[in-house]
């Protein structure tokens, strides 16, 4: 172990020679310099050495993308988390783009923090290279932006468009986000739709939203076709929750508004939503089975408590699954 922090810190001091802001380094070393995670130092230590070696190729990238990894340490789940597979893949991205002329070019740090995390999600899901590095980069041929980077990583990754939620900016991933996203990308041709302002933080948060909107696409999209849902399989839950939507929409809806709560009754506690139509008060409620920040299940609750108080509501909508 001892040998191991050794080699890690000859690594750290080599870097610190070779990066345009020493100071500046020194104080973001001294963020990670006290941690107990040995793994996070050798994974950094490894992405060091690879750009130490690379700097003549990759000068205008070098420094700002240092400070990122280090910056990465502390901020970013998906780093921390990384597997040996996922860094070699993330290590092939850069390979493949490091040395391009495209690249040659003064980098600033956002932009390079978004590089840094095109490269983390292409060592999670670089399977789905939909398009040659070559033809992508085709997008970064004018300037390096937020905007190029985005078309550069749909081009890379995304077959058809981005579905609803997809942010421009891909730091702004975390781990739960970005699987959920990626697989809705895997299983979907995505229709294109305009981005919105509206920070997810996992599948709960996702379908509470579609539930407001009734986008039944969209909840089908992002719910597991590995579950069932109130006893039946997701094709069925999702016929019958159009329905439901259908009866808010001819009560003239044009949205749902959630409240939180829990059920009162059988599975006393148990969290959800009821949903509530904007203009006919007539509501749903909906118990949330979640595991693992992961729904599991769906269904329909008869007694439910809302979390504020009791509200004026008028006719209760049910899933009807069994023509009860």
């Amino acid at each position: 172990m001892n040998q191991i922090i050794s080699d890690i810190d000859i690594v750290l001091t080599r870097t610190e020679e070779l990066v345009s802001n020493r100071k500046l380094l020194q104080i973001l070393k001294r963020d990670i310099e006290y941690s107990d995670d040995v793994k996070i130092k050798m994974r950094l230590s490894k992405w060091l050495l690879f750009f130490n070696e690379a700097k003549i190729n990759n000068f205008y990238i070098y420094s700002n993308t240092v400070y990122v990894l280090f910056d990465a340490c502390n901020t970013n789940e998906i780093f921390k988390n990384q597997t040996e597979q996922e860094f070699e893949q993330s290590l092939s991205f850069y390979k493949s783009i490091i040395s391009h002329p495209y690249l040659s070019r003064p980098i600033d740090f956002n932009n390079a923090k978004n590089i840094f995390a095109i490269a983390l999600i292409y060592g999670k899901y670089g399977t789905m290279q939909i398009n040659s590095f070559k033809n992508a980069l085709e997008n970064l041929k004018f300037e390096i932006s937020e905007n190029s980077l985005h078309d550069f990583f749909k081009s890379l990754l995304l077959k058809g468009e981005y579905p609803k939620l997809f942010p421009k900016n891909v730091t702004q991933f975390n781990e739960a986000d970005l699987d959920v996203f990626m697989n809705v990308v895997k299983s979907n041709s995505c229709a294109k739709h305009e981005l919105i302002p509206y920070e997810l933080k996992n599948q709960a948060l996702a379908i509470k939203y579609f539930f407001e909107r009734m986008d039944i696409e969209m909840i089908d999209a992002f719910l597991s076709d590995e579950h069932t849902y109130q006893d039946v399989d997701k094709r069925t839950f999702i016929s019958e929750l159009s329905m439901v939507f259908n009866q808010f929409i001819d009560s003239g809806d044009s949205h749902l508004i959630a409240f939180e709560g829990a059920c009162n009754s059988c599975i006393k506690g148990k969290f959800g939503y009821t949903f509530v139509g904007n203009v006919s008060s007539n509501y749903l409620s909906i118990i949330f089975d979640i595991k693992d920040d992961k729904i599991v299940d769906l269904y329909d609750c008869t007694k439910f408590k809302i979390r504020i108080g009791e509200l004026e509501l008028n006719q209760k909508f049910s899933i009807n699954l069994f023509g009860l």
